[in-house]
């Protein structure tokens, strides 16, 4: 019998509770990580970096911590260290001869070895997310996803699966786990092995990621966020992007194309009322195209298109252009980390695909960062035909006991445009050590951002689209000297079509881990 949620204002007040307390004592740098899917494909597991050698989950299904093996990250563990989750950056390779519509074996080795049915548990009893990308010549050009349900042992394991594909994969068409990967970044003087990934799928951490054009001393605080292709509003299904379409793949909504050339692609049924240059920044997916199946799979940076239902999006040469009956979504460039830190102006980017940070992706804030501050993508929220509200604003809490709140509009020129110290609802608060946030996109319009205000036992949260700071719900307990850190994250009950979300806190200078049903 599904989930039924009555909750009344005033009567229904949100209460804190107590969780299971962490593993030691929090202090600074200390951090939360969890994925935003905004359904039952969300990873269930919230991740801690607790320190440089150790990495911790909490399953919220079960109510406990456990530990992980040592990230063994570079430097001097504290201030300035970050964390962030992104669901879309497992393992990805091609599989081999004599698939089936329900299984596959693996060509391209996984990063370390699985046991076996080691993928049919993520740690809620559901499978990890595969998606089969059927892109080979004379293939059938579709994307799908399933459920892992069985898998061998090894690096290249025969992965059984749930529902069957309505194609049988080629060989060497392609397979992505959308499984998720934390990516870690240390503090203090920096040197090789300050940033790593731990791989979710396969239990495994990877060797030392670049760490060319980061401050060579991290400190003061950190903000990380991941742009994934699976963060959709909330009136949307991931793997169906931030646009709607007039068409379907595999019983996902899409856009149709008319035409493709070397550099561009144009869609139809998109909305009338899509502004020029409103996803400039983002990516196109092809998600199908049974004309060219090389060309599904395909993703490409949108550097500028055109307006209305009919838009003709301009991107990077393809590598195989598409036909003019391709399917196609518009998302979030999944090859990119953002990162505001250390007191600087700077856009820290990281591309994932080419293992290298720039400053020069996006430009420079018109003011640094302090202690307390927090970045955050509000992709959540449905799309606003009024254009106020845009899906390429990032906001930025600045910190530094000021109250000002700052955005970065990716699409607004070639490296983005910063709108500095905005105007909004209620601003008054100023935010310091100890502040720290957490986005929820799922529901009520993902348009809140919920925030600990300087490590005290109050709360506020930020409407992201209305631009309101409203007070939050306050924790009747105290906690201790406060520190920075992300010490918040969301967790997400789900029943068909009813969803709850839950805040995490991991209190200051103490164990205490807390959590807070979000019914209003």
């Amino acid at each position: 019998m599904p989930t039924t949620l009555g909750f009344k204002d005033i009567i229904d007040l949100p209460l804190w509770r107590m969780e299971a307390p962490v593993l030691a004592t929090s202090g600074a740098g200390m951090c939360l990580a969890n994925d935003m899917r905004n359904d039952a494909s969300r990873h269930p597991y919230i991740y801690m970096s607790r320190s440089a050698t150790a990495l911790d989950f909490f399953d919220p299904t079960t109510g406990d911590w456990g530990t992980l093996a040592s990230p063994a990250l570079a430097g001097t563990f504290g201030a300035g260290a970050a964390c962030v989750f992104h669901p879309s950056a497992g393992p990805r390779g091609t599989i081999a001869a004599g698939a089936s519509t329900t299984s596959v074996t693996l060509t391209t080795a996984l990063p370390a070895s699985v046991g076996v049915n080691q993928l049919a548990n993520r740690g809620d009893g559901v499978g990890f997310r595969l998606r089969i990308v059927d892109s080979v010549a004379a293939a059938s050009g579709k994307s799908e996803e399933v459920i892992i349900t069985a898998n061998t042992g090894g690096t290249t394991p025969v992965i059984t699966f749930t529902p069957a594909l309505s194609f049988t994969p080629a060989t060497a068409a392609t397979y992505e786990f959308l499984s998720g990967r934390i990516f870690l970044v240390s503090s203090g003087l920096l040197a090789a092995g300050a940033f790593k990934y731990y791989d979710v799928l396969t239990n495994s951490y990877s060797g030392n990621l670049s760490i060319t054009n980061l401050p060579a001393t991290m400190s003061t605080d950190s903000s990380m966020v991941a742009l994934s292709e699976l963060y959709v509003p909330s009136d949307r299904s991931p793997s169906t992007g931030m646009l709607a379409g007039g068409a379907t793949s595999n019983a996902l909504n899409c856009i149709q194309a008319t035409a493709a050339a070397g550099t561009t692609i144009t869609g139809s049924g998109m909305p009338s009322t899509l502004a020029t240059n409103e996803y400039q920044g983002f990516q196109v997916r092809i998600v199908e195209d049974a004309t060219t199946p090389a060309a599904a799979g395909q993703r490409r940076r949108i550097t500028s298109h055109t307006s209305g239902a009919t838009g003709v999006f301009t991107v990077a040469t393809w590598t195989t252009t598409p036909s003019a009956v391709a399917k196609f979504v518009i998302e979030q460039d999944d090859d990119k980390l953002l990162m505001r830190s250390t007191a600087t102006t700077s856009v820290y980017t990281y591309n994932i695909t080419a293992n290298t940070w720039d400053t020069t992706t996006y430009g420079v804030a018109g003011n640094a960062v302090g202690a307390g501050c927090i970045l955050v993508v509000p992709f959540g929220v449905p799309r606003d035909t009024t254009g106020n509200f845009r899906h390429s604003q990032i906001f930025c809490v600045r910190g530094g006991a000021g109250s000002a709140i700052d955005i970065l509009d990716i699409a607004n020129g070639a490296n983005g445009t910063w709108t500095n110290t905005i105007v909004y609802g209620n601003l008054a608060q100023t935010f310091t050590t100890g502040t720290c946030g957490a986005y929820e996109p799922a529901t009520l319009t993902g348009r809140f951002l919920h925030i600990n205000v300087n490590g005290t036992q109050r709360f506020a949260r930020f409407d992201l689209k209305n631009r309101i700071l409203d007070a939050g719900s306050y924790l009747r307990y105290t906690q201790g000297a406060a520190t920075v850190g992300g010490k918040m994250a969301t967790g997400l009950f789900v029943d068909g079509s009813t969803k709850l979300p839950f805040v995490f806190l991991l209190t200051n200078t103490q164990t205490i881990f807390m959590s807070l049903a979000v019914v209003r």
